[in-house]
């Protein structure tokens, strides 16, 4: 199985929705903790960029929820 089909399966730390060209990654809640939980995510998907996906790097989305400045939002087209 390739890290794309592992990260489309989703994961405990975020969530998947699938489109026809794309996905779009969140965290699995709305919390600080889980906020915290899918920067890891984040990095491994912006590390394996190009490894059958793009990250859309117009559509990445940063909070200032809890006073950071983190990835709430991340969209890959295939």
């Amino acid at each position: 199985m390739s890290f794309l089909d592992d990260l489309l399966a989703g994961g405990p730390d975020y969530r998947v929705a699938r489109d026809i060209g794309g996905a779009i990654f969140g965290p699995a809640e709305d919390s600080e903790e889980a906020l915290e939980r899918f920067q890891s995510v984040v990095d491994r998907i912006v590390a394996n960029d190009g490894l059958g996906y793009r990250v859309v790097k117009r559509l990445i989305h940063r909070t200032s929820d809890y006073a950071q400045n983190s990835i709430d939002r991340l969209v890959i087209n295939f």
